[in-house]
C-alpha cells in the first residue's frame, strides 16, 4: 500500500540526507540521455519537494500569461492529492516520464539549476520537526492543495503569495528542513487568510452593485 514505508519508518535516520546539488549533478549528466522520469527517480523520495519548487518559479512573475496560474494550480492539486494518499514518489504519465530532455537544456539545468539550489542550501539544512515526518508530509500536502485551489480560482493577482509559499515548502521538503517547513505553513495560513478576506470583500462588492446602480 502507498505510504506504508513512510508511516512505519517515519524517516528518522540520524544520517544526514545527501545534498540535492549532489543528486542533481549525477542526474543531469551529459554522458547519458536524461528523461523526466529519470530525474524524478534520481531524486527518489524528495521528488515532491523538487517538483513543487520547480513549479513555484513561474508563479513568482507578477503578471503571468493567461491560463498559466491555472495549469500550475492543477499540478499543485495533482501532486498534493498523491502526497495525501501517501505516495513516496510523484506519479507522472508515461509520456511525460519518457520525455527526453535535450542536451543543451540538460547543460543549462546543470549550470543554472545547481547554482540556484546551492543558494537554497546556504539558508536551508536538515532540521527535525517535533511531529512524525508522515504527519508533516500530509500537513504540507493539505496546504499545497488549498493553495492550488486558490490558483484555480478566478480571483486575479493572487498567484505570487501562494507561489512564494509553495517555494518555501518545496525547499523545506527537499532538505528535510523542519524550520523552513514551519515557516512555509505559517505563510500558507496568512496567504489563505488573505484570500478568504479578499473573497469576502469581492462578494460584498458584487452583491452591492445592483443597489449602487440605483443612485
Amino acid at each position: 500500500m502507498l505510504g506504508t514505508h513512510r508511516e512505519q519508518g517515519l524517516v528518522r535516520s540520524h544520517k544526514p540526507p545527501v545534498k540535492i546539488t549532489q543528486i542533481l549533478a549525477e542526474v543531469f549528466n551529459d554522458e547519458h540521455d536524461t528523461t523526466v522520469g529519470g530525474v524524478v527517480d534520481g531524486i527518489k523520495d524528495r521528488g515532491f519537494g523538487f517538483l513543487l519548487l520547480i513549479l513555484a518559479f513561474p508563479t513568482l512573475v507578477p503578471v503571468l500569461p493567461p491560463g498559466s496560474a491555472t495549469v500550475v494550480g492543477f499540478l499543485y492539486v495533482l501532486l498534493s492529492v498523491q502526497m495525501l494518499w501517501g505516495a513516496e514518489r510523484p506519479w507522472l504519465p508515461k509520456r511525460i516520464r519518457a520525455y527526453r530532455v535535450p542536451k543543451p537544456i540538460v547543460t543549462r539545468l546543470r549550470q543554472f539549476g545547481l547554482m540556484v539550489f546551492e543558494q537554497i542550501e546556504r539558508v536551508s539544512r536538515p532540521r527535525a520537526m517535533l511531529v512524525p515526518d508522515y504527519v508533516t508530509f500530509r500537513v504540507v500536502a493539505l496546504a499545497v492543495l488549498l493553495l492550488g485551489l486558490v490558483l484555480l480560482s478566478p480571483l486575479p493577482f493572487l498567484h505570487t503569495l501562494p507561489g512564494v509559499t509553495v517555494l518555501i515548502l518545496g525547499a523545506g521538503l527537499l532538505n528535510r528542513d523542519g524550520v523552513l517547513i514551519l515557516g512555509g505553513l505559517m505563510l500558507a495560513t496568512i496567504a489563505l487568510g488573505i484570500v478568504a478576506l479578499g473573497t469576502k470583500i469581492l462578494y460584498v462588492v458584487l452583491r452591492g452593485l445592483p443597489y449602487w446602480r440605483q443612485y
